[in-house]
């Protein structure tokens, strides 16, 4: 898999990475989505704007370690379909509150809508923020064509043949 900036990507690392990055991402993220902090009588839901962050930034680290929009969008695709099965009823109970029957707004309710819907906004950011930086990448290298290295695909600069044995 060729990208736009003129390096090559082995093409198990975009899947891999979608996969790994959305698990990671809404697992963790929803572990600490309900951590709420109060100002008073105020409750924030702190934990909710750190998982998105962190969402966020597992997107954009996917998207620029495959070299790929597409894996970027891929990995908060993945991880907001995740979180919409945590919402589900599936293990005896719901893992993100969104509502309750009771009509009363609990703090924990408040942080489960913006952990789910925020997805959607934390996804768009990293999707513009992996392109942007992708796009500034490949600018640099087509005007410094010297400071791309002439490395065949598959060749580790960093390796060094033992001594040749004489035969």
């Amino acid at each position: 898999m060729a990208s736009s900036s003129g390096h090559r990507v082995p093409r198990r690392r975009g899947p891999v990475a979608v996969v790994l990055g959305g698990i990671a991402a809404g697992v963790l993220g929803t572990s600490l989505h309900a951590q709420v902090l109060y100002a008073g009588d105020t409750p924030l839901p702190l934990g909710a704007a750190a998982a998105l962050l962190f969402s966020a930034a597992v997107s954009v680290f996917t998207g620029l370690w495959a070299r790929s929009v597409l894996v970027s969008a891929l990995t908060g695709v993945l991880t907001y379909v995740l979180l919409g099965l945590f919402t589900l009823d599936l293990l005896g109970g719901p893992l993100i509150v969104t509502g309750t029957a009771s009509g009363v707004e609990l703090p924990v309710v408040t942080a489960g809508i913006v952990w789910l819907y925020g997805q959607a906004v934390a996804t768009v950011a990293a999707v513009l923020v992996c392109a942007a930086v992708l796009r500034r990448e490949a600018r640099y290298q087509r005007s410094h064509p010297e400071s791309v290295p002439g490395v065949a695909y598959g060749t580790d600069p960093g390796y060094r043949p033992g001594p040749v044995s004489p035969e």
